[in-house]
């Protein structure tokens, strides 16, 4: 690997260590809820927006954030609203007597601020420095996207609907789907779209499971 190529591995393999001690220790001395939602930040503010300025600002290719399609393509749209369609499906039907407003407005201004950061920073930063050596940039960011969800498997105060395996195994077979999408269009507008929306339903489920909007404060 060349030298940024390492330097963007490290960092993410950093984080995945950081973070293990991070949101253990915010969301237990500040509550789930707020620790796992500072946790977020952290993320977003130590790893997504480094490396957006360090990997991909000013070293993308002019196709990275394109919503353009070529017309082998034009499949791209309808697949990611299946698989929106089908996420929602599995979060919403077994939790339709739980889920609140307040909740759903919560949930997607996260899921607004985490889709295009984390496409942005892991399909977008490995597509950037790995543009020569694609299979490596592949693999090496699903696996390391997939692996930074396992800290947050120790949350305090965070109970995860089905426990870790929708979790994990979730992250590892949507982030395997939009890495292919990624790779292959050479863009990651569509993803960044379908992340949004599936991160929308899932922290929809996960905030009114565990209390988010009373813990912020907010008494409807």
């Amino acid at each position: 690997m060349t030298r940024p190529q390492f330097a963007l591995v490290l960092h993410a393999l950093v984080l995945i260590a950081a973070l293990t001690q991070v949101v253990p220790a915010l969301t237990g001395a500040w509550g789930g809820p707020r620790g796992y939602l500072a946790s977020l930040a952290v993320y977003w503010l130590a790893f997504c927006l480094p490396v957006i300025f360090l990997h991909v600002r000013n070293r993308r290719g002019p196709r990275l954030f394109s919503e353009k399609l070529a017309w082998r393509d034009w499949w791209v749209p309808g697949l990611l609203l299946l698989q929106v369609g089908a996420v929602a499906l599995l979060a919403f039907v077994p939790n339709t007597a739980l889920l609140t407003t307040h909740a759903a407005m919560l949930a997607a201004l996260v899921g607004i601020i985490n889709g295009p950061l984390e496409e942005a920073a892991w399909r977008g930063g490995f597509m950037t420095r790995f543009a020569e050596r694609p299979l490596l940039g592949f693999w090496l960011g699903w696996v390391l996207y997939t692996a930074w969800h396992l800290p947050l498997l120790l949350s305090h105060g965070v109970v995860f609907d089905g426990g870790w395996m929708p979790l994990i195994a979730g992250a590892a077979l949507l982030g395997l789907l939009w890495n292919w999408i990624a790779w292959r269009t050479g863009s990651v507008f569509w993803t960044a779209l379908a992340h949004v929306l599936t991160n929308t339903i899932t922290f929809w489920v996960l905030f009114d499971h565990n209390g988010f909007v009373a813990a912020l404060g907010y008494q409807p």
